[in-house]
């Protein structure tokens, strides 16, 4: 008798060849997550360094494995999808694995999970030397421009992913990026993209599209599907020149300028917003609608900002988005108002660097002189009193105070007021 599964059945697809180093972390990151309804399918490509013996040591546990020659990494990721019994497809390949035991849980048990077509969360990316920096997925409009996600950060509706596979016939002019191909073919084609601000998958730095150059140039070629268009050549330009900077021994000078300089010390003795509001939205900060962040408020990493519309950024102000900064709409932060997403595992030898993102939801209210720390989500409607260092989430329409922040009250509900500050010279 058939099974019958539920309508969430996630199939994992791994792809692997010669990796007996990482194949058997891969797989086990898979058997811990909690998220009971899953099958994991292994596609290899004909190994001969031991990886193989180590995928036959769980073939009883596996919904399908193989392990012969194919035609590159792209052509086994369609072997899987192919053999994929669940509603859902997410990719898992060699030297990847999931941020926690319950990342798919998190995904699947998410109402956005009923809506869209595609969901993916952020992800992290761990440096040979062991540190991790935490890239914040971008929301779906940004697909229009670029890969606001990695792909293995994405669970795919398997209907769509099957109508879809990835078209190996273009292999000589995508390269690599025939996954962004495919990601970029249904945002084209009207498919609902959801962002979950959860982090799902992590990965090492070096891999087949470490190549950034390139990348940028099969970027254009895909998000214009060979038509002309001026912004997304200008996009291509500056992001290049970017990656030439990078790695360059220019490099730390020409990003201390841009980040550092102009940010905190050139634009605070600019009087006027508008300015100062059009430089960090071309250096990468989100800055929704009548949104203001008054002057000699220090900014770290502004590309990694995020600002919803209507919120007010009062004087003295620490916005340290080096993981991640997510403010909603309406959201009022008081002067001398800390929130600091970076910090140090006290526990490693190597004092290794560590970056949560945070996020600030619509309507919150975080009072004079506060602290945020990192991996903390501040609910919608919350207040953080004056004074207040906040280390654990906030449930929304709470007040917290003390340190470290504890629930001393209420908020009532139905909210519906503008953050709006128009003194000039601010």
């Amino acid at each position: 008798m058939e099974q019958v599964t539920s309508q969430k059945r996630v199939s994992v697809i791994t792809v692997v060849y010669n990796d007996a180093a990482n194949i058997r972390g891969t797989i086990d990151s898979f058997f811990s997550q909690t998220w009971a309804d899953k099958e994991l399918i292994v596609i290899d490509g004909g190994s001969t360094d031991g990886t193989v013996e180590i995928i036959h040591e769980y073939a009883g546990r596996l919904a399908y494995w193989c392990s012969e020659p194919d035609e590159g990494i792209f052509d086994a990721m369609n072997k899987g999808i192919s053999h994929a019994k669940g509603q859902w497809i997410n990719f898992l390949n060699s030297g990847d694995s999931y941020v926690s035991s319950h990342s798919i849980e998190d995904v699947m048990s998410s109402p956005l999970a009923d809506m869209a077509d595609v969901i993916y969360g952020n992800s992290i990316e761990i440096l040979p030397d062991g540190a991790r920096f935490y890239i914040l997925a971008g929301e779906p409009v940004e697909l229009e421009y670029y890969p606001c996600f990695r792909h293995g950060a994405a669970f795919v509706k398997a209907e769509v992913q099957k109508m879809h596979p990835f078209d190996t016939q273009r292999k000589a002019d995508l390269g690599f990026s025939l996954d962004w191909h495919m990601l970029h073919s249904l945002y084209r084609e009207g498919y609902d993209f959801a962002h979950i601000n959860k982090d799902i998958q992590q990965y090492q730095r070096e891999g087949t599209s470490n190549h950034p150059l390139k990348s940028l140039w099969y970027n254009y070629k895909i998000t214009t599907e060979k038509r002309w268009s001026a912004r997304k050549l200008l996009y291509m330009l500056k992001s290049g020149f970017r990656q030439i900077v990078i790695g360059s021994a220019f490099e730390k000078w020409a990003i201390a300028f841009i980040n550092e300089f102009m940010v905190n010390c050139l634009l605070p003795v600019v009087p006027f917003w508008l300015p100062r509001r059009l430089y960090l939205k071309v250096i990468g900060m989100k800055i929704g609608r009548k949104s203001f962040v008054m002057r000699r408020s220090y900014i770290v990493a502004p590309q990694h900002i995020s600002i919803g519309d209507y919120s007010h950024i009062n004087r003295g102000c620490l916005l340290d988005g080096r993981g991640g900064i997510t403010i909603g709409s309406n959201v009022s932060v008081s002067h001398n108002v800390s929130i600091v997403t970076g910090g140090h595992d006290y526990k490693s030898l190597s004092f290794e660097g560590r970056y949560l993102p945070i996020k600030i939801e619509d309507y919150a209210w975080l009072g004079i002189n506060s602290t945020i720390l990192q991996n903390v989500t501040v609910g919608e409607g919350a207040v953080v009193c004056a004074g207040a260092v906040v280390t654990k989430d906030v449930e929304p329409y709470t007040v917290v105070g003390g340190v470290p922040a504890k629930v001393i009250g209420t908020r009532p509900k139905g909210l519906n007021y503008h953050c709006i500050w128009d003194s000039p010279f601010t």
